[in-house]
């Protein structure tokens, strides 16, 4: 669950119906994805920060966050080919399509 008043990821025990963690991610997170393949959270933000969390047992892990551009809120995965995709509302006065593949 990602909170959008303080920037952090929890982590829930669904079980026992409580937080077990919680990480730092970018300002006014938003939207998420998941690849189960790779056993990746990609965490986009209002601000335009995407943070990308390891979710392999035993606990979440952030893996890298940066600026993916202005008003990076919205992300999208493609479980097959693990490209990551950023709709942009803006950059140079052009929507655009950023595609991130990963290393």
């Amino acid at each position: 669950m990602a909170c959008q008043g303080n920037g952090r990821l929890l982590t829930l025990d669904l079980d026992a119906g409580q937080v077990v963690g919680a990480l730092g991610v970018g300002p006014e997170p938003d939207v998420l994805a998941l690849d189960p393949g790779l056993r990746r959270l990609y965490v986009a933000s209002e601000s335009g920060i995407l943070t990308v969390v390891d979710v392999s047992p035993p606990a979440p892990r952030p893996q890298v966050s940066g600026y993916a551009g202005p008003n990076a809120h919205s992300v999208a995965v493609d479980p097959d080919t693990h490209v990551v995709y950023l709709p942009l509302t803006s950059v140079g006065g052009r929507p655009v399509l950023r595609e991130l593949s990963p290393i």
